[in-house]
């Protein structure tokens, strides 16, 4: 039975032996892949950045284009603003101009018909005087 016994134990501990190697075999073939899939990323990432550097160098020249673009047209709405309040203000001041204008022309009228109601009168007052010396 010993014989057996160390039959046995000799089979098993062959087959732990190949068990190991086998083990350290994939561990290697495990590990040699793991580092050309590294180095294959590495690579990857190496290259998408040299690809994408550009684009994000001329996506913050785009944007600087558009903050400079909103900074113009801020300036401009602004611009315009003061210009529609001169232009509120002008056309108030027109306006006052017309109405006084109006007001001054009424006066004007009418003292124009008085003046000449009154040169009327005078001239009939001096119709009859000299009628009167006749």
């Amino acid at each position: 039975m010993s014989e057996t016994l160390v039959i046995l134990l000799s089979i098993g501990y062959f087959l732990a032996t190949l068990s190991l190697i086998a083990a350290v075999i994939f561990l290697i073939v495990v590990v040699v892949e793991l580092r050309r899939g590294i180095n294959a990323f590495k690579e990857f990432l190496i290259s998408t950045k040299i690809k994408l550097e550009p684009a994000i160098d001329d996506a913050h020249a785009s944007i600087k284009g558009i903050r400079s673009s909103i900074d113009n047209v801020n300036e401009v709405t602004e611009k315009i603003r003061l210009l529609s309040e001169t232009v509120e203000k002008f056309i108030l001041i027109v306006s006052e101009f017309i109405s006084t204008f109006d007001k001054v022309k009424s006066a004007v009228s009418l003292k124009r018909s008085a003046l000449k109601t009154a040169i009327r009168v005078a001239a009939s007052v001096f119709i009859e005087n000299l009628k009167k010396r006749r």
